[in-house]
């Protein structure tokens, strides 16, 4: 009799045990990469600086690449910008624009290094500054052949803060 009460005890102790050890966990939220710039429709020679800013909530670093539109919806990746760059939150780095064909379907891709989880900037062009447009990138161009006109010219490129480097 004392072994059969024996195994009850430890049959109920354990079904109990059993039963509350797997507590319901909802998943987490999906991890995102979100590219915050360079901002859309922006013109960036080459040469030129590229300021490149995202939000990153994997925690892991990333690898940030120049990408162009393939003509079939996606992109192919052209040159790495940077490589194992922050894993904090929000992070910010400045590159220089390739050699690449003047176009207007580059973008950049920030990707995460161990699980693959990218994002992508808004489409932007690489090639001369518009002589009417504002001045994004700051190239290393003399500014000859622009007729002194606002936005060629070196000595009035406006920084990315918005102050005038003089």
């Amino acid at each position: 009799m004392l072994r059969t009460r024996f195994l009850s005890v430890t049959a109920a102790s354990l079904l109990v045990w059993l039963g509350s050890a797997a507590p319901a966990v909802s998943e987490p939220p999906a991890a995102t990469v979100t590219v915050t710039s360079p901002a859309a429709d922006s013109v960036h020679p080459v040469d030129s600086s590229l300021f490149v800013g995202w939000r990153n909530d994997t925690g892991q670093e990333v690898d940030v690449w120049l990408a162009q539109d393939d003509g079939a919806g996606g992109s192919h990746r052209l040159f790495k910008l940077a490589s194992k760059a922050s894993s904090k939150p929000t992070s910010e780095l400045v590159t220089a624009v390739p050699a690449v064909p003047d176009g207007t379907d580059y973008t950049v891709e920030v990707t995460t290094r161990d699980t693959g989880v990218r994002g992508y900037s808004a489409p932007f062009a690489v090639g001369p500054v518009p002589a009417a447009g504002p001045v994004v990138g700051t190239g290393t161009g003399s500014g000859s052949g622009s007729g002194g006109a606002p936005g060629t010219s070196p000595s009035w490129v406006q920084a990315q803060d918005g102050h005038s480097p003089r």
